[in-house]
């Protein structure tokens, strides 16, 4: 069992979502505050290790969809609260919570609902890197023809006349579709609670030991930010098993929000004038030099600033706009990935909307 009980132990999670995100999974910021909260309602966070939960208990998947720069997004602790408890409304028995994936708020998403609730969060999320879709941190269950997903939305500021609640029950695909609505009617981001599954289950299509993981990267992290940024940087990737490309100037960047995402690009200029573009559907997808791919997703594609030790976000990368970045990769083979992201056709949509080639990159690993 992982004790959570003070602010380097939230650090060191929040900063090893943040790298594990890859360009999304949330905001360094919102971790740190929605996981501080959750030690000072109940004291302290106990995560519990695959092995400390039985195969039949009913595991319940606690997210936040959306896209994270939209203006008006509204998500409090109470709407992250509510919408576990509209499914338990609902019938459904909830003996744990996983998260959606790691990322920095993402990877701490639960805490808030196990410490008022009282129910236990399990170190086996659906993914062990952030994703853009929902439907890739469903660990398959898109291809049980009689698996019928259950989903709460919760979010949106009553004040703009915004707030709403939502529970669904319905063939994964078209759950996720209302969801995402959802995000957009909302502001930009709802709280969710889906996908009642056995943890046995959990245990061959998530990941297990993900959050653990990224804990390790955390405090390494933490441990070199305040010394040497830059060292900090490389030190996550190698930690990682990742492997550092180039130490680049962040060059440009274009962001747009459509359908509930952040979509667009990053341009990077490294040592040699070599010029790197980056892709990213909320998180990193992509990483071309010139004509050549180098990264595809799920391989993980990492940005960390140089001046403060941190990864980068996607939605927040126009910040860093002329300054010196580490630009970094970790394989694919060398993360923890729930079996959600490797069926071929959840990369059809992604495809589409972006314009970049995914699937052809991932022959080897797709299943179809």
């Amino acid at each position: 069992m992982i004790r959570i009980e003070n602010l380097n132990q939230v650090k060191a999670i929040v900063y090893g979502g943040a790298f594990y995100g890859g360009g999304g999974g949330g905001w360094i910021d919102d971790g740190i505050k929605y996981a501080q909260l959750a030690l000072e309602l109940g004291g302290s966070v106990e995560i519990r290790e695959p092995n400390e939960v039985s195969n039949d208990s009913i595991l319940v998947t606690v997210s936040a969809v959306g896209a994270p720069a939209a203006k008006e997004r509204y998500m409090k602790p109470i709407h992250m609260v509510r919408s576990v408890e509209l499914l338990i409304e609902s019938g459904v028995r909830v003996d744990g919570l996983i998260p959606s994936e790691v990322g920095a708020f993402n990877g701490v998403n639960g805490w808030i609902q196990s410490v008022s609730l009282g129910i236990p969060v399990i170190d086996i999320p659906c993914n062990g890197r952030a994703h853009p879709m929902g439907i890739m941190g469903s660990m398959g269950l898109h291809r049980i023809k009689d698996y019928v997903s259950i989903q709460s939305a919760v979010g949106g500021n009553p004040a703009t006349g915004r707030y709403l609640e939502l529970v669904i029950a319905s063939r994964l695909e078209i759950a996720a579709r209302f969801i995402r609505r959802a995000a957009e009617e909302a502001g930009g981001i709802v709280a969710v609670a889906r996908n009642p599954i056995e943890a046995s289950y959990a245990k061959r299509n998530g990941a297990p030991g993900a959050l653990k993981k990224a804990m390790e990267v955390g405090e390494v992290i933490a441990k070199h930010i305040e010394i040497d940024p830059k060292e900090a940087s490389i030190k996550a990737i190698e930690t990682a098993d990742g492997e550092v490309i180039d130490e680049c100037e962040l060059i440009s960047t274009r962001l747009e929000t459509r359908g509930g995402f952040d979509i667009g690009y990053i341009r990077l200029r490294g040592k040699e004038a070599t010029e790197y573009t980056i892709t990213f559907f909320n998180e990193y997808m992509t990483l071309d030099l010139g004509q050549k791919r180098l990264a595809t997703f799920p391989d993980l594609i990492v940005l960390m600033s140089i001046d403060n030790g941190l990864p980068i976000t996607s939605a927040e990368a126009s910040k860093y706009v002329n300054k010196k970045v580490i630009l970094g990769t970790v394989s694919k083979e060398k993360l923890i990935l729930g079996s959600g992201v490797k069926f071929a056709e959840v990369y059809d949509n992604l495809e589409k909307i972006l314009g970049v080639k995914i699937k052809e990159y991932l022959e080897e690993f797709l299943i179809r």
